[in-house]
């Protein structure tokens, strides 16, 4: 009986191995991918700004690109397969429909792509993001840009392996993070700042780090994006949780409490009263264009198609987070995009504050 269960046991194992190579190397792949469409894009920014110097040098009197271009609006949506990526892709679909040329570029988002008038007109931004960019670049930043609205929350999700108790738990401990130069990274590490904590965090898919965590190999994974994601839904590597992340302290400054239930992630929630964490939230935000020329114009339509077919993207075909979004909702320090405020002061009442 003993040689038997060893031998299932073994099987078993190895099936698991098996199971954790290929989901790694899907991880890989699709990793390699995105870098090449961030080198693509890098490369059309390096044109966009050569093309904009020669422009100037033609005339020095025309005005600058975003005010002049074409008829395409293009929409930064950050770092490929995330939650603001998705949504970003929604509502291009949005506006095709009520034809916008329209377009979604993913990548790194610099903030002089839309102060500077290259790369595009409008973003999704994380909220910390934005007031990073608000606390650097002060009066005159404020003045280049505008928010049409405050969009969805993304939560920040702990996985850990058995062995790693709670969140203060984590000080000293290795955690795979996302790359530190994107807004998910950057907000990886500013969270364990603000909660004084010291782990060591390391660059790596979320596949990888799922493999990894179930080999023990680390001790925790963070993931930011609005629940449920992609990766924890999919995940059959038993023994991982999701850990509690307490709102208190510095974490109330810049973070919005939230509830991951066990209905999100049934193999990584054990409590029915679900996990308690934080949350980001996200941001759409344009240039803020001079009235009457063709980008503010561009822009105008872009907001009224927004708000008018916004409950498109609340059915069921779309991320559920659209369902949380109130456009009435303010976003402090920033001023809203004129068009964007002239719509909701005229717009029906329950249209915008029944929202959650």
């Amino acid at each position: 009986m003993s040689s038997r269960k060893s031998r299932a046991e073994a099987r078993a194992e190895a099936r698991r191995a098996r199971a954790e190579a290929r989901a790694e190397a899907r991880a890989e792949a699709r990793a390699a991918s995105a870098k090449k469409a961030e080198k693509r894009t890098a490369s059309t920014r390096k044109k966009s700004r050569a093309a904009a110097v020669e422009d100037e040098t033609d005339s020095a009197d025309e005005a600058p690109a975003a005010q002049q271009g074409g008829d395409k609006l293009t929409i930064l949506a950050g770092q490929p397969q995330t939650t603001i990526a998705r949504g970003a892709d929604e509502i291009v679909d949005v506006m095709k429909s009520a034809g916008l040329d329209i377009e979604a570029k993913t990548g790194p988002i610099a903030m002089s792509q839309l102060t500077e008038s290259v790369g595009g007109e409008v973003a999704i931004l994380q909220s910390d993001a934005l007031e990073d960019a608000r606390r650097e670049g002060g009066p005159t930043l404020q003045r280049k840009l505008t928010f049409i609205a405050r969009l969805f929350n993304q939560e920040i999700h702990i996985v850990a392996r058995p062995g790693v108790k709670n969140f203060a738990d984590l000080e000293g401990r290795t955690i795979a993070s996302s790359a530190p130069d994107t807004p998910e990274g950057r907000t990886a590490s500013k969270l364990f700042e603000r909660a004084g904590l010291h782990p060591r965090l390391l660059d790596m898919p979320p596949a990888t780090a799922l493999a990894r965590l179930g080999r023990g190999e680390i001790d925790a994974a963070i993931f930011v994006g609005g629940k449920p994601v992609p990766a924890l839904v999919d995940n059959q590597i038993a023994g991982l949780k999701l850990i509690s992340i307490p709102y208190k302290g510095a974490l109330q400054d810049s973070y919005y409490p939230a509830q991951i239930e066990k209905s999100d992630y049934p193999a990584l929630v054990t409590s029915d009263k679900g996990v308690d964490t934080v949350a980001i939230g996200t941001v759409l935000v344009a240039l803020d264009a001079k009235p009457g020329s063709p980008a503010y114009k561009k822009l105008t339509q872009f907001t009224q198609i927004f708000f008018e077919r916004f409950s498109a993207l609340r059915d069921g075909a779309h991320h559920p987070k659209w369902r949380e979004v109130n456009l009435a909702a303010d976003v402090p320090g920033w001023r809203r995009f004129q068009p964007a405020q002239k719509w909701l002061d005229n717009a029906p009442a329950p249209r915008v504050s029944s929202m959650k």
